[in-house]
């Protein structure tokens, strides 16, 4: 679905939907009252997608509908690594990292070179249960998160070159002074975290019956 959405439609929306339209009155929202609350709006949703803290508790690849809602913050970089002894460390992660999803390590032993095996996320606690795990022959591996980089072990079977990091980036943060720029979700979940937004909003200004109906939407169609 083509992503349409600028952020002047977005503004016009929380207007039309917390009634203050071309009202003239003294609750007018300034356009830094709609950015800061349609922001942070996209992070909760995409946290409650993520996390499956959504109204039919789906995840974050579940269903299709979640797949399609989420795939467009996905995002995959290759990191290099140094050998600590019997783990590979990453880079640090990237600046625009968010959630994880997968890591590929890209390993060689001997005559075998630059080859893709799986890797298992595991609780650094575990490290200990796991570290026999690793296997060139298997195709697998394991891998901790600790301090913002990947912790890859190969329990010296085998070098790893490198590692493919998939992950879910930080959504964009929109500027309510460049009504130009198109929203990067497609449009009906734009129209959910408009809903958001306007719960937000309600909440600050103690509309309770705004903040109500917002709410209804959101749930009814998240």
């Amino acid at each position: 679905m083509e992503r349409i959405m600028t952020i002047s439609q977005v503004s016009a929306k929380i207007d039309l939907r917390l009634n203050k339209g071309a009202s003239g009155d003294y609750d007018n929202l300034w356009p830094y009252q709609k950015e800061e609350a349609f922001n942070k709006a996209v992070n909760e949703w995409v946290r409650r997608q993520k996390h499956g803290k959504n109204i039919t508790q789906e995840g974050d690849e579940e269903t299709d509908m979640r797949v399609d809602d989420l795939q467009v913050l996905l995002k995959t970089d290759t990191l290099s690594t140094k050998n600590k002894g019997l783990f590979n460390q990453t880079e640090k992660l990237p600046l625009d990292y968010l959630y994880f999803k997968r890591l590929t390590p890209i390993v060689s032993k001997a005559n075998c070179e630059k080859i893709k095996i799986k890797s298992y996320l595991k609780e650094e606690a575990n490290v200990d249960n796991y570290i026999t795990m690793p296997s060139f022959s298997f195709e697998e591996t394991f891998h901790t998160i600790i301090n913002n980089r990947a912790h890859v072990y190969h329990n010296e079977d085998f070098t790893i070159d490198k590692v493919e990091l998939t992950y879910y980036k930080k959504p964009k943060s929109y500027s309510f002074k460049k009504l130009s720029t198109i929203v990067e979700f497609k449009d009906d979940v734009c129209d959910l975290i408009v809903d958001e937004a306007c719960k937000i909003i309600a909440s600050d200004l103690e509309s309770l019956n705004q903040q109500a109906l917002a709410k209804q939407r959101e749930e009814e169609n998240n």
